[in-house]
């Protein structure tokens, strides 16, 4: 949903020359009682004459037009099976503002999502123009003028301090001096809907833009593409480019702007829909320069594979595994992973078995074996989780989750076997190998003809 700013609201206000370079105040001490309802005005009107002189400027001077650029190898084969590079350049506009000086450097705030890009594309980071499996060779983010302006050596060029890609959130060093913004850190929490706010950035990249708006909604937890931070919403009419600018509402009783929040991502298919995060949010990593520490999810464990093969002694048991159906059962010692035809369940054939005999693998074998059992334990878990109370139903969903991320891994795995790669390729036991004999009277291998994949097989 990443879209920022579109329409140029102007602030009609009397111009004036910038203010002098300085870092921003501390943050504002917060109020308490009935004064917190009423920290921001409902109108830009309020605004001291000094902010009003500043903010009529079509530029403003501390917000910058942020260029990365990213360049991509894919490698593929040619004739003679020669190695072939080909090389792929994507550049991204944005926003960023300069907030503060700390020794020879100046920082500059902008989203995440403005300047990183993929290490490898593919399996959900997909680029326009750059095929999958292509890595990321280079990447820079530097200041310009414009999207219209070409790249040029004496571009200021910024390194990245600190990022966090739950809050999208980045901080950029510039070793060439900046316009620190003028203003302090506000507090979001004290934001009301119909509170009055000011975007400043450069809609599509193509120009410095003021736009105003109202904040529509307040509190949102954003979860969306892997985010996790807290959100207000407002009207201003913003789109693509604008990603990364500062929000300022207005006190009410100083008339001076707050930074409440950066901009960063409007809905699709709407207008004067987009999201701000919370500048409550983000104050501790702005500050500190450094991501605030966050408990490493918890990984949920499958059931041994005691208790796997246990629930096997009772019958076969069918499971998904990377977006097919698998049917496990034992064969005394072995176990036996059938891939089931892909009409399942209107068809029980099997494409291909993989035997599990105990013996030690390694390489693509070993890996396939661990998913296999990885899968099954989670399964019967899942299984004997359900009908349970409410704590087993967040089990159950953490299991879910857990099943869904590895999918495409599975996938990678099974195609690997239906092409006999990797150390993988079947063996089909015809009616007169010794081998299909032993299938019918052990059990051990599947029934005649059935491509066979045994793990541990020299």
């Amino acid at each position: 949903m990443l879209r920022a700013a579109r329409a140029l609201l102007p602030v009609l206000l009397a111009a004036a020359p910038p203010p002098a370079e300085s870092a921003p105040a501390p943050p504002a001490r917060g109020h308490a009682g009935p004064l917190a309802a009423e920290r921001y005005a409902d109108a830009l009107a309020g605004m001291s004459a000094e902010a009003r002189a500043r903010e009529s400027r079509p530029a403003a001077p501390y917000v910058y037009c942020l260029r990365a650029t990213a360049v991509y190898e894919h490698l593929s084969y040619g004739r003679g099976a020669k190695l072939r590079h080909h090389y792929v350049t994507k550049v991204r506009h944005g926003t960023g503002f300069a907030y503060r000086r700390r020794g020879a450097e100046w920082l500059v705030a902008t989203n995440h999502h403005v300047v990183q890009f993929p290490e490898v594309t593919g399996d959900g980071t997909d680029l326009e123009g750059v095929p999958a499996g292509a890595r990321r060779i280079r990447q820079d983010v530097r200041i310009v003028s414009s999207e219209a302006e070409p790249d040029r050596p004496d571009q200021p060029p910024l390194a990245l301090v600190v990022e966090d890609e739950l809050l999208d959130i980045a901080v950029l060093a510039s070793r060439r001096p900046l316009d620190l913004v003028p203003y302090r850190f506000g507090r979001s929490a004290d934001l009301r809907v119909g509170n009055a706010v000011l975007v400043r950035g450069f809609p599509l990249g193509a120009f410095p833009a003021a736009n105003a708006g109202r904040v529509i909604g307040v509190g949102q937890r954003d979860l969306e593409r892997g985010w996790d931070h807290e959100d207000f919403a407002v009207d201003a009419l913003l789109n693509l480019g604008s990603s990364g600018s500062p929000v300022l509402a207005v006190v009410a009783e100083s008339g001076e702007p707050e930074i409440v929040g950066v901009y960063h991502a409007g809905y699709k298919g709407a207008q004067g829909l987009n999201v701000v995060i919370a500048i409550d949010g983000l104050r501790p990593l702005l500050e500190g320069l450094t991501r605030v520490p966050r408990p490493a999810p918890e990984r949920v464990a499958g059931a041994s594979p005691g208790d796997a093969r246990a629930v096997l002694a009772r019958g076969p048991l069918v499971m998904p595994f990377g977006g097919r159906a698998v049917r496990v059962d034992r064969a005394g010692e072995a176990v036996r992973f059938g891939l089931l035809d892909a009409t399942f369940p209107l068809s029980d054939r099997v494409e291909v078995t993989i035997v599990d005999r105990g013996a030690p693998a390694s390489g693509r074998a070993a890996e396939l074996r661990d998913a296999l059992w990885e899968q099954l334990g989670l399964v019967v878990r899942y299984r004997a989780a359900e009908g349970a109370d409410e704590g087993r139903s967040t089990l159950r969903d953490r299991i879910a989750a857990r099943l869904r991320e590895r999918e495409p891994d599975q996938e990678e795995l099974l195609a690997a076997v239906r092409a006999g790669a990797d150390g993988l390729a079947a063996i089909t036991y015809g009616e007169r190998d010794p081998a299909a004999r032993a299938s019918s009277d052990d059990g051990r291998l599947p029934a005649a003809r059935t491509p066979v994949v045994v793990l541990g097989a020299k």
